[in-house]
Order: structure tokens, then sequence, then C-alpha cells
């Protein structure tokens, strides 16, 4: 949970939080994978991904979209390790897929964090329906 914004460094290594870092584990990794349908990165834990592909291994080799759609998470998908300073090298072709070029701004989503440009952030903030709506979905 919560939100920081950092800069890419000149060889676009992005730095996690260090509250974030200690929640990893051991492994000292996360993977990545271009945002669902929004113009943004995820970043998951070990944990989380281990979900997502035991949910795909459930999938039929006979169904065409359900090969394509393991085809494009997989092939899509980087494991990024930290290294001693906890920063993380994202590619170029995932820098160019969410528009980072220097400010990112780092969203906590529960299970992931989400990266985004300050502009990106800010549209989607102001689209969004709000806590209010979120608390009437939750019933809270």
């Amino acid at each position: 949970m919560g939100r920081h914004a950092h800069n890419l460094d000149p060889k676009k290594r992005l730095t996690i939080p260090s509250v974030w870092r200690d929640l990893v584990g051991e492994g000292k990794s996360l993977y990545l994978m271009p945002g669902i349908g929004r113009p943004c990165l995820m970043l998951l834990p070990p944990p989380v991904m281990a979900q997502l592909m035991q949910r795909m291994e459930s999938m039929q080799l006979s169904d065409p979209e359900e090969m394509d759609l393991m085809l494009t998470v997989a092939s899509e998908s980087d494991h990024l390790t930290f290294d001693a300073q906890g920063r993380i090298r994202v590619k170029d072709d995932h820098l160019a897929y969410a528009g980072l070029t220097s400010e990112v701004i780092l969203a906590g989503a529960f299970n992931r964090i989400e990266l985004w440009t300050p502009e990106a952030w800010a549209e989607r903030r102001n689209a969004s329906a709000g806590l209010a709506s979120a608390a009437k979905s939750l019933k809270m």
C-alpha cells in the first residue's frame, strides 16, 4: 500500500522503496508485466506470480485463446532482481509501453505495485470514481 514518486536513474534503474522490498522476502526479486488494458507496468511478488502461473497451468492446451493468453503473459513478462541498492532495471520495451522516461509513480495495489507516469496517474485519478465508490462496492 502507499504511493511513492521516484526517478529512473541514467541507466534506467528504478529504486523500489525499502518498505516494499522488505515485503518481497528472501528472493529479492519481482516479476514485471505490462498493465492489462492500462498504460502502466505491474510488479508482482513471487507468490502472486506463482498463483497466476498455477491458474494458467490449468488452462487447456487445446484451446487457442487460452494458449494465446499463456504465450502473451509469459513472453511479455520479466523476472527482475534487486541490486545492492534496491534497484531494478526495467527493459526499454516495457518502459516504452508505459511511457516511462524519468519520473515514475509507484502505486501500491495490495498484491502488486503499479508503475505510472505522473500524467497517466493524474488522468487515472481524475477518471476514478474515488474512495467512496470503492467503499460502496465493498459494502463498507
